[in-house]
C-alpha cells in the first residue's frame, strides 16, 4: 500500500484527541482507526494507557511530520520521482520539456524504465544549469538558440526582392 503525507495545519496543539477524532480529522483520506492504532505502536505517544486512548495535540503533530519526511523521496538534480516506480528515476534519453510559471520552471519528462511522465519544478536559477545537463525538446527551444540557421526560406527571400518583370500575367503587356 502507498504511503500517505498526512497535512497536520488542521490539528490544535492544546486540544486532545481520541482515535475516531484523528479519524475525523481525515476522513476525506479515508483514515482508519486501525491505522491510528499502528501509529502508537510506531511511536505515536498516548496521554495514558487508559480507555479512551487520547492523544496530546502537539504530539499528533510530531508523529505526522516525522511519518510526513520518512515518507519522503529525496531526488538528485537530474532525476525526478516516478509516480507508476515509486522511486526516483531518471530522465529517459535527458529529453524534457520546459514551462515556464510565475516565479519557478515546471519541467517534465518520461522514466527511464516505465517511460511514464514524470514531473518537478525547479527555480528560475536552474535554468543554465538545466540547458547543460538536459535536451530541451518543446517549442521553446526554437526561440532559444544562440545562432539563426541559414536554411529558411525566409533568409532567401529577403535577399532577393521581388521584381515586376518576374511576375507573370495572363494578358502581357496591357496594362503597361
Amino acid at each position: 500500500m502507498a504511503k500517505r503525507i498526512y497535512p497536520y495545519g488542521s490539528i490544535k496543539y492544546w486540544l486532545t484527541y481520541d482515535i475516531d477524532d484523528v479519524c475525523d480529522l481525515y476522513s476525506d483520506r479515508g483514515l482508519h482507526p486501525q491505522t491510528v492504532r499502528t501509529w502508537v505502536k510506531k511511536g505515536l505517544k498516548m496521554i495514558d494507557k487508559s480507555r479512551p486512548t487520547l492523544f496530546y495535540g502537539h504530539d499528533l503533530i510530531a508523529f505526522i511530520k516525522s511519518q510526513n519526511l520518512k515518507n519522503k523521496c529525496k531526488t538528485s538534480f537530474d532525476e525526478m520521482f516516478c509516480m507508476s516506480c515509486k522511486d526516483a528515476r531518471n530522465i529517459f534519453k535527458r529529453n524534457i520539456t520546459m514551462t515556464q510559471k510565475n516565479n519557478f520552471l515546471q519541467v517534465s519528462g518520461l522514466c527511464r524504465s516505465c517511460k511514464k511522465p514524470m514531473f518537478k519544478n525547479y527555480k528560475m536559477n536552474d535554468f543554465q544549469k538545466l540547458k547543460r545537463i538536459f535536451y530541451k525538446v518543446d517549442v521553446l527551444e526554437l526561440y532559444d538558440c544562440d545562432e539563426s540557421s541559414c536554411k529558411t526560406h525566409l533568409s532567401a527571400s529577403l535577399d532577393t526582392p521581388a521584381s515586376e518583370s518576374n511576375i507573370w500575367t495572363p494578358y502581357g503587356d496591357l496594362f503597361e
